[in-house]
């Protein structure tokens, strides 16, 4: 398949890479849409990867095209179960800790799959996540409605 992988810091190129298997628990996307987060500047610009070399992208869309039963039930640390998902020891994320989405394939987590409705195209699917980042924010801001909210992204 094709990728857009940050090789090294400040080096990004579009390379045949190796096409992901999912595993239990995970199913394996065709992306159709993937943006460029923040986030991903430092990355490629600042040595801010954990490993090189990697492939990212969080905010994606596409198809289902196979996946993996989990049979097996995980055990949910003490951070995850009251809501501290970023302490948690296994914290992994996809396009940081875990290949992501700027390829023809990425594997996920099956629970991570979010099924919509298909009249809504690639493009806005995709940014689904940074728009739930955004009203997460105003959320915890303790927003009751009503009131005008601004959202800068």
């Amino acid at each position: 398949m094709k990728a857009a992988v940050v090789c090294a810091n400040e080096d990004v190129q579009y390379l045949d890479y190796e096409e992901p298997t999912p595993g239990p628990g995970e199913v394996k996307v065709k992306v159709k849409c993937s943006g460029i987060c923040g986030s991903d500047i430092p990355r490629v610009l600042h040595n801010g990867v954990h490993f090189y070399p990697i492939v990212l992208g969080h905010e994606f869309s596409g198809d289902v095209v196979n996946f993996s039963y989990s049979w097996f039930f995980a055990i949910v640390s003490f951070n995850c179960q009251n809501g501290n998902f970023s302490l948690c020891k296994h914290y992994s994320f996809i396009g940081s800790r875990e290949q992501g989405s700027n390829a023809d394939y990425v594997v996920i987590p099956e629970q991570n799959a979010v099924v919509y409705d298909p009249g809504i195209p690639y493009e806005q699917a995709a940014m689904f996540e940074p728009a739930t980042v955004a009203i997460h924010g105003v959320f915890q801001n303790d927003y009751q409605g009503g009131q005008y909210v601004a959202v800068l992204g």
